[in-house]
C-alpha cells in the first residue's frame, strides 16, 4: 500500500520521505526518545543544510524543506547534536522551588563567569534532572529542522510554509505514534534552548 509506514533500522520508509541519512551526524546510540524538538535552520535552502551536516557537527533527524519535501537525515536510534544549551524549565514556567530558584540563580548570575559559561553551567545542571521536570536535550529527543531564513536586520525566522506545516503535522504525528508521544512531548526550540525566540514560532503541527 502506497500509505504504508513501515520502520525499519532506524528509517522511516514511506512515499512521503526521501532517505538523506548522513552518519556523520549520528553521535551515538539513543537510548530512547522523550520529545521532538522542531526547529529552523537559518539558511534559506535545504542544500545548505545537507552540505552543514557532511561537516559532521550539527544536525538533526528530519528536514522540510520550502515546498513541505521531507528528507531523513539522521537515524531515530542515533543521537544528533539539536538542542545546544537547555533554559530552566521551572524557571520559564515560574515554578521553581525555593530551594530550585536559589540553585537556577546562583548558576544563571554567578559572578566572573561569561554568559556563555553560565548558560552552559546551568544547561549542564538542568540535564542532572529527568524529563518531564527539565526539557529535552540531545539525549533524549529527536529535531525536526523546517528550512528558513533568519534575518540579521531583523532578528527572526521566515514564516513557516503551509506545505512546511502540512508535511510537519503528517511526520510528528507518525513519530507520536511510534515513539508514544503526546503534545506536550513536542517543543519549539526558540522556547526551550538559549536561542532566537523566533525559531519555530511558526510551526503549526496541530492545525496546519
Amino acid at each position: 500500500m502506497a500509505d504504508e509506514i513501515v520502520w525499519s533500522g532506524g528509517k522511516l520508509i514511506h512515499a512521503r520521505v526521501t532517505d538523506k541519512v548522513n552518519s556523520k551526524i549520528e553521535k551515538g546510540t539513543l537510548a530512547g526518545v522523550n520529545a521532538i524538538v522542531v526547529h529552523q535552520t537559518g539558511a534559506a535552502t535545504a542544500q545548505s543544510s545537507f552540505s552543514s551536516y557532511d561537516a559532521g557537527l550539527n544536525g538533526a533527524h528530519f528536514l522540510i524543506d520550502t515546498d513541505g519535501a521531507i528528507y531523513q537525515t539522521a537515524r531515530i536510534d542515533q543521537k544528533c547534536w539539536h538542542v545546544g544549551n537547555i533554559r530552566s524549565r521551572c524557571n520559564e514556567m515560574k515554578a521553581c522551588d525555593t530551594d530550585a530558584l536559589k540553585a537556577v540563580n546562583a548558576l544563571l548570575f554567578k559572578k566572573g563567569e561569561s554568559y556563555s559559561a553560565r548558560i552552559k553551567s546551568l544547561s549542564q545542571h538542568e540535564a542532572g534532572k529527568a524529563y518531564p521536570v527539565r526539557y529535552p536535550i540531545n539525549e533524549d529527543s529527536l529535531g525536526i529542522e523546517i528550512v528558513g531564513e533568519f534575518s540579521a536586520k531583523s532578528q527572526t525566522y521566515a514564516t513557516v510554509s503551509k506545505d512546511q506545516n502540512t508535511s510537519l503535522s503528517w511526520l510528528v504525528g507518525v513519530l507520536e505514534t511510534k515513539l508514544v508521544l503526546d503534545a506536550d512531548d513536542i517543543y519549539r526550540h526558540g522556547s526551550i534552548a538559549y536561542k532566537q525566540a523566533s525559531e519555530g514560532s511558526t510551526a503549526n503541527w496541530t492545525n496546519p
